[in-house]
């Protein structure tokens, strides 16, 4: 068995190939059209990520994807409506989840163990779990011994985004952990994730596209990772609930919307290799009270701090910030030139003169 993506030889019993990350399609003995219908359900899942919100919607769309498998659909439609996929993508241990539906299937909705183990593997396949059956059936070769392959210096990992089709899998979790070896959340890929609380992001990461965790009206702290150096456009915009925020150091700007209508956030500190804050970045915090922000930003737009009526910026004596504020009528402290400003967490004293 090769793998599709980039045709390395997979181990007997594997389906993640080990060279590139990708699950490969299989399918199930007396199920020749497994590959087919899981290639399916994986582009729904795509096209239609945003709009699917519920079991009966998604049996509606599946027969727009899957209209010559009919046996087929008709038994993916009912798992679905007897609640299998929602049990799958909820559970924390997923390897006993599997186990439990497989018996689910065969015991509440009489399914023949062929039946429930195509409908494991299709719905494994659609959400991006490495799950392989027992019942696995793939091309047997014969067996060759891999000559010795020389020594060759490390290879520098390549870019690997976390996208939307990797995050459908958390789409009705509260806590959401993305695996080391990620260098990217793509753009949008947790936009609306309503019930998510708590983000783990992987020190690999350096990049976050652009409202990429927009509307997560749930997600109350988050931290990005240290060697993040970009992060795009309206990436916590509207994030109703989002109270605690920690920045790498190591960002260059704060985009545009990039906190916009955050009315639940009351204090944060820019870090100190900001040079600019883009327009509308702030504006809706209606509860933000206290912006720390360092003398390198040099670009503050005109609307950066619009509605936000409680806001004082606390920045350097005569540097770009302070004269921004004056001449924008915001409620300013300052600190002598020299001096270090505080860190988000210390207390507000009044700075020494």
């Amino acid at each position: 068995m090769q793998c599709r993506n980039c045709q390395a030889k997979l181990p007997v019993g594997k389906i993640r190939c080990p060279e590139c990350g990708f699950i490969n399609p299989y399918n199930i003995m007396g199920y020749g059209n497994t590959k087919a219908v899981q290639t399916a359900l994986k582009t729904m899942i795509e096209e239609q990520y945003g709009v699917i919100a519920n079991g009966r919607q998604l049996n509606a769309v599946m027969f727009d994807y899957l209209p010559e498998y009919d046996m087929e659909r008709k038994l993916l439609q009912k798992a679905v409506s007897a609640g299998i996929l929602e049990a799958l993508i909820g559970a924390e241990d997923k390897k006993a989840a599997f186990k439990e539906q497989r018996n689910r299937l065969m015991r509440e909705a009489g399914f023949l163990r062929y039946d429930a183990e195509f409908v494991l593997t299709c719905f494994a396949y659609m959400m991006g779990f490495a799950y392989v059956s027992p019942m696995l059936e793939y091309d047997r070769l014969p067996v060759q011994e891999e000559p010795e392959k020389p020594v060759s210096a490390p290879v520098k990992a390549k870019p690997k985004a976390f996208g939307k089709f990797d995050a459908f899998k958390f789409k009705l979790s509260s806590k959401v952990f993305v695996k080391e070896g990620y260098t990217e959340i793509a753009a949008y890929c947790f936009d609306s994730f309503g019930l998510m609380k708590e983000v783990s992001l992987p020190s690999t990461l350096s990049a976050v596209g652009e409202y990429a965790f927009s509307d997560c009206k749930s997600l109350e702290s988050i931290t990005i990772p240290d060697a993040v150096r970009k992060m795009e456009k309206g990436v916590f915009s509207a994030c109703l609930g989002l109270k605690d925020v920690r920045l790498p150091e190591g960002v260059l700007s704060i985009g545009d919307n990039c906190f916009f209508c955050c009315t639940s956030l009351k204090t944060l500190r820019v870090p100190d290799n900001v040079s600019s804050i883009g327009e509308n970045a702030f504006s809706g915090c209606a509860e933000l009270e206290r912006l720390i922000i360092p003398k390198s930003v040099k670009f503050i737009d005109k609307n950066a701090f619009a509605y936000c009526g409680k806001l004082t910026v606390i920045c350097t004596e005569n540097s770009f910030v302070h004269k921004y504020c004056m001449q924008n009528e915001i409620k300013y402290r300052t600190y002598a030139a020299g001096m270090k400003l505080p860190e988000r967490d210390e207390a507000e004293d009044e700075p020494d003169e």
